[in-house]
């Protein structure tokens, strides 16, 4: 267990103090309005990550869509999701998750959609029968949380690698690494990852490093699409809330800069 979660993010730790020597030159691409942008990263226990297209009724979908864009008619491209948030808590988009996702009690926010939403089998179960062998619905759980917290990290690191130039530069590297030590720490000592780790006997986590790494690369892909279909990015975000809600849960956890998210669906989309 000592092994796990050790290799690949240290790797990208590593990455992240080798910067200390090297801030003078780090591109400059984080603004917001002409001003640096410094909030952190969210750091709240990660949601699941449900990934698949949930509209069964694309007509539902074509009608939400039309009736949010006269909803919310401004730009949701705002600095920092601010907009965005106000979509997926309006009654108009509750009353699709509900539709989509049948309850006792109509959702009254989009946190608790997120909290009920089952996990991505499509995505998480493929990978594990070649990593560990029919797995169990638990394991797809464990898995798609793990996957969540991985991706937190990651961006972390996204951050540190491509971070505006500014005089406080050493010192928001170190906060984010802090930050980032915090969530191993969080995931090795998890007892749920602890038992999916002893039941499969499971030493080494570079194989799921790298279906963490394919994973972004499979949404920044498909989210750069909505953008090119969809008329920009306003309308390309508003549709992927549609399709992928929980894919919209994931960058408004893991984001509070859509500069930072638009630069992250622009270099990840294009990673080999």
């Amino acid at each position: 267990m000592k092994r796990f979660f050790c290799l690949a993010p240290l790797l990208l730790l590593a990455i992240a103090f080798q910067l200390l020597g090297c801030t003078d030159t780090a591109p400059d691409i984080v603004k917001t309005n002409g001003e640096e942008t410094t909030a952190p990263v969210e750091t709240g226990a990660a949601k699941p990550i449900v990934t698949e297209p949930i509209a069964t009724e694309p007509k539902l979908a074509e009608r939400t869509f039309a009736r949010l864009r006269n909803q919310f008619p401004q730009p949701i491209v705002d600095a920092d999701f601010t907009l965005l948030r106000k979509v997926v808590n309006s009654d108009t988009y509750l009353a699709f998750l509900t539709a989509e996702l049948p309850t006792d009690e109509p959702f009254q926010t989009f946190e608790a959609y997120l909290e009920d939403a089952p996990p991505d089998e499509e995505r998480y179960r493929p990978f594990l029968e070649k990593w560990v062998g029919n797995p169990t619905p638990e394991d797809v759980e464990v898995i798609q949380w793990m996957t969540g917290k991985y991706r937190e990290l990651n961006v972390h690191l996204f951050r540190v690698k491509f971070r505006i130039q500014g005089v406080a530069q050493k010192g928001f590297i170190l906060r984010e690494a802090g930050q980032m030590f915090e969530k191993l720490a969080v995931m090795a000592e998890d007892p749920r990852v602890e038992a999916f780790m002893t039941r499969h006997a499971l030493q080494d986590d570079l194989a799921f490093a790298a279906f963490v790494a394919a994973t972004e690369r499979e949404d920044a892909r498909w989210l750069h699409e909505q953008f090119e279909a969809q008329n920009g990015i306003d309308e390309g975000l508003l549709w992927a809330a549609l399709r992928k809600p929980a894919l919209i849960g994931d960058i408004l956890h893991h984001f509070s800069s859509t500069d930072v998210f638009l630069k992250w669906v622009e270099v990840t989309k294009e990673a080999a």
